[in-house]
């Protein structure tokens, strides 16, 4: 990598390069050596970044697996019912940001690597406008619709409405708070401070959990709750300011409003919505689409595994948010090395995810039953074996999903979604009405292994790179569907399976995924070698 494809004179910027992209002089770089040095380096800040980004959330659900029995002994059912509303509302009201606390990101990345600070504010007070407008309006709308929604539509005793209304109240007041966030979260990520943001967020999430705790304790009731997470989502917000704020050498953050770059961002954003909107739909629709036309019970079958699967994405989704502000930076640049790093990402998560999913399917039978014990279900295991087996084409499509975008394309992946969804629905529906949960769980893996192929074969075509006949990263749908293989093998056949498939990634992955200038930092790395 040339120092000019990551790294540009602070002075000819007038100002310094977050820390994620600084690379070694000149003379280091301009050898192999210091080639693998300065890749080394890039590899080391994006795994220690990811670590950051995945105990944000792994330290949050720590703290409430102590809270939640301590507030249910307390509070007792219906109270905490109500209280579990309000962290509801606050997630849905982080889906608020349009995805402009996204565009924010690359925008504001690619500004910064191109050396037009004037172009940072244009992007961070754009996407301050749009989203303190909408959590405004969103903010209003829901003060007026509290007492309806509390009246009329929750099943609240009479002693408790006047408190839950107050809480609500409280609440919503919040909105235009949260979305705001997104955009200081936003500037923060294109300058790579991860490790900020970890800690804010970390801290934040088990402030839900043990602020409310002790509201509790001291004798505060539901509205003191409710104030314990307005109070946590302020001092979330206050942090994320100062630390925009204390960015060394950033530039000005003087206000501005420019048509244009908020016009470019409602863009970006407003398709990366439509992705949101359906990929929610149809992570979540299915189940009602299952309930009604085979059974609750069949939803229960499914929709347990699949929520506690779903949280090995957690991995990825860190790892893909630490990506995509450098993807953002290498598009702007025009770098070769944007391929190489997507590349190496993509080897990075089959080679992590195949072992890990494949020991899972093969456990899943023993866990299953541990787990849910009288409730375990032959059809609940053979769904979180399928899940499990879906779960490395997933990830390894999360990753050309976020190149994709970082390319600027989130109307590419968009139109797929919109043409998946009647496609997916027919084909859940068909195969839940003819085999149930098992036809139901082998749609989903269906969907997951197009939407896969879709984002690779579009990614490719937006690159223009040919340099292959077939995209390498294909191969994890063949991991996918030698996972499933495993499953109707014996436990001995299994076993002897799973070690070759996983064999076989890793010398696939390292052959043909990671150019050399990325195998020697790896092999460095994972085997402890210094250079002479």
């Amino acid at each position: 990598m040339t120092d000019s494809h990551l790294h540009v004179d602070a002075e000819s910027r007038r100002c310094a390069p977050p820390p994620l992209l600084e690379k070694l002089p000149r003379s280091m770089c301009a050898t192999p050596e210091g080639k693998g040095r300065g890749a080394e380096r890039v590899i080391r800040s994006v795994g220690i970044n990811t670590f950051y980004q995945v105990g944000s959330q792994v330290i949050p659900a720590i703290a409430a697996i102590i809270a939640i029995p301590f507030l249910l002994r307390h509070l007792g059912p219906e109270v905490f019912g109500i209280v579990t509303l309000f962290s509801t509302a606050l997630i849905y009201f982080t889906m608020l940001d349009l995805g402009l606390g996204r565009a924010a990101t690359r925008f504001i990345a690619q500004s910064l690597e191109g050396g037009r600070p004037d172009d940072v504010r244009r992007y961070f007070w754009g996407s301050i406008f749009l989203l303190t407008g909408a959590g405004i309006v969103v903010s209003t709308c829901c003060l007026f619709a509290v007492p309806i929604l509390v009246a009329n539509y929750l099943k609240i005793s009479p002693a408790y409405q006047q408190a839950t209304k107050e809480s609500f109240y409280l609440i919503c007041l919040t909105v235009p708070l949260v979305t705001l966030t997104a955009t200081l979260r936003g500037l923060l990520e294109a300058w790579g401070r991860f490790r900020f943001i970890g800690v804010v967020t970390a801290c934040s999430g088990v402030g839900l959990y043990l602020l409310p705790a002790l509201a509790v304790l001291t004798g505060g009731g539901l509205v003191w709750v409710a104030a314990t997470y307005v109070l946590v989502r302020v001092g979330m917000g206050a942090a994320f300011a100062l630390g925009c704020l204390a960015i060394k050498d950033r530039p000005s953050l003087r206000p501005i409003f420019d048509r244009s770059a908020v016009k470019r961002m409602l863009s970006f954003g407003g398709w990366l919505s439509v992705s949101n909107i359906i990929g929610t739909a149809m992570v979540y629709g299915d189940r009602f689409l299952l309930g009604s036309c085979v059974g609750m019970a069949a939803v229960a079958s499914y929709s347990m595994p699949m929520d506690v699967i779903g949280k090995t994405q957690i991995l990825i989704s860190s790892f893909c948010a630490v990506l995509f502000p450098l993807m953002s930076r290498l598009d702007q640049s025009g770098s070769n090395q944007f391929r190489t790093v997507y590349r190496g990402a993509v080897a990075i998560g089959l080679s992590v995810m195949t072992p890990l999913t494949i020991s899972m399917v093969l456990l899943s039978p023993f866990l299953m039953r541990l787990w849910l014990r009288s409730r375990n279900t032959p059809d609940a295991v053979f769904a979180a074996q399928v899940f499990l087996a879906g779960a490395v084409v997933q990830a390894t499509a999360s990753i050309a999903f976020t190149a994709l975008h970082a390319r600027g394309r989130s109307d590419l992946a968009a139109w797929v979604h919109m043409a998946e969804f009647p496609i997916y629905c027919f084909a859940f529906y068909w195969g839940a009405t003819r085999f149930g949960v098992r036809g139901a769980a082998l749609a989903w893996l269906g969907r997951a292994i197009v939407d896969f192929v879709c984002m690779v074969v579009l990614l490719r075509w937006q690159t223009r790179d040919g340099s292959q006949a077939v995209t390498p990263e294909l191969a994890a749908v063949f991991v996918s569907v030698g996972i499933l293989f495993t499953v109707g093998l014996s436990a001995g056949n299994a076993t002897i399976l799973a070690c070759v498939i996983c064999v076989l990634t890793w010398l696939w992955t390292w052959r043909t995924l990671l150019d050399p200038e990325m195998q020697v930092p790896l092999a460095r790395m994972i085997f402890g070698w210094r250079a002479r």
